[in-house]
């Protein structure tokens, strides 16, 4: 389908796109550091990152629409239907995804910027698996998926102060305050003002997502609905259009070229400070960044977004989905390290067998030999 070129958002998306490329690039912010981070050194700096922006993204987006500049409920994420199954099976596949490929998706394309071929693989396999679940041969099973397990709600409970009887407003203010209350006491020891200014961009970020898509970029014959940040969906947008050479909606214009100028962000941060290098990948690992990548790109498209825009756009509009989604990614997360922990040992433990096999095996020959000189010298 051909769509009239919208302005603001082929702009804006390229605008926000370039700021968060270059930020997470420099930060080395990553969803998926989070957890490991916290399970292999109780480092909580990334936690703090992502507590920012998510404060940050709730309380500016929940602004915007306290004062009538956009009208969230038209989003995707507080639609009256509840996509259970998808947002727990996709986050849970997701997140196990992301811990194989090295990194969550907005870090994966950041990389690509530096020039990390590694992240290049995970990235290109992604898209593939993203494109066949959206609209190719497992999109019936993705819907017959939606089908079978979803369920109507009303308008009101598909947001969390919604379900939990909570006044939006008190909510937002709550959270707020339980959000900076785990910064301000965790991890005292180790704290990075780098990361937090990331974590509060990247929240700015989200609301000047929904600002553009949701005000500026609206008129009488727009076609889209409002939105912010993600990457999942526009990565298979991409690799649609480049197959196709268009685009399925008016509103995909916005993540294609969020898409675009994340990659160029990165790449000029990672020129301008030095950083960027092209970086072989571990053929060790290859099997791990293939299936990585292929299983972030089918668990995103079920899971109705990627740890961006679950885990920061639809967190903002406070959406009951988005809050099981970025649950089971946690989750898929832990449970990808538990895994990575598991077969490493394994493998450790075979080549220490293998080196003891091999070491038993070189001294009863050098003990035989020993014997046989002993015998042969003797009167």
């Amino acid at each position: 389908m051909d769509f009239e070129i919208n302005i603001w958002l082929l702009g804006g998306g390229l605008t926000l796109g370039l700021i968060f490329g270059a930020v997470v690039q420099k930060s080395r912010f990553c969803m998926s550091a989070v957890v490991s981070n916290i399970v292999l050194m109780r480092d909580y700096r990334q936690l703090h990152a992502l507590l920012a922006a998510i404060v940050i993204a709730v309380a500016g987006t929940q602004l915007l629409a306290f004062t009538g500049l956009v009208d969230i409920e038209e989003s995707a994420y507080l639609v009256a239907k509840m996509n259970w199954s998808g947002a727990m099976l996709g986050g849970l596949i997701f997140g196990f995804g992301t811990i194989l490929a090295g990194g969550c998706i907005g870090r994966t394309v950041v990389r690509v910027g530096e020039g990390n071929i590694s992240a290049i693989i995970a990235l290109l396999v992604m898209a593939v698996a993203a494109v066949m679940t959206m609209y190719g041969p497992l999109e019936p099973y993705r819907v017959w998926l939606y089908q079978e397990t979803v369920f109507e709600i009303s308008a009101e409970i598909a947001s969390i102060p919604g379900l939990f009887g909570f006044h939006k407003g008190f909510f937002v203010v709550l959270f707020s305050v339980v959000g900076l209350a785990i910064i301000l006491f965790t991890g005292k020891t180790n704290r990075s003002p780098a990361l937090l200014f990331a974590g509060v961009t990247l929240g700015l970020l989200i609301v000047a997502g929904w600002w553009v898509t949701g005000y500026l970029s609206q008129d009488l014959f727009s076609l889209h609905s409002p939105s912010s940040l993600t990457y999942a969906g526009p990565l298979a947008n991409s690799a649609y259009m480049l197959v196709s050479g268009s685009l399925m909606s008016e509103g995909a214009m916005f993540g294609v070229t969020l898409l675009s100028g994340t990659l160029l962000g990165s790449f000029i941060m990672a020129i301008t400070t030095g950083s960027f290098k092209w970086v072989k990948p571990d053929s060790n690992h290859l099997c791990h960044i293939l299936m990585g990548g292929l299983l972030m790109g089918v668990g995103a498209i079920v899971a109705g977004g990627c740890n961006i825009g679950n885990g920061l756009t639809g967190l903002s509009v406070l959406s009951v989905r988005s809050l099981i989604a970025v649950i089971a990614i946690f989750a898929g997360m832990r449970l990808g390290i538990c895994w990575l922990m598991y077969s490493e040992a394994i493998e450790k433990h075979s080549h220490w067998y293998s080196f003891m096999h091999r070491l038993s095996q070189t001294l009863s020959k050098d003990v035989s030999a020993n014997k046989a000189n002993e015998s042969l010298i003797k009167p």
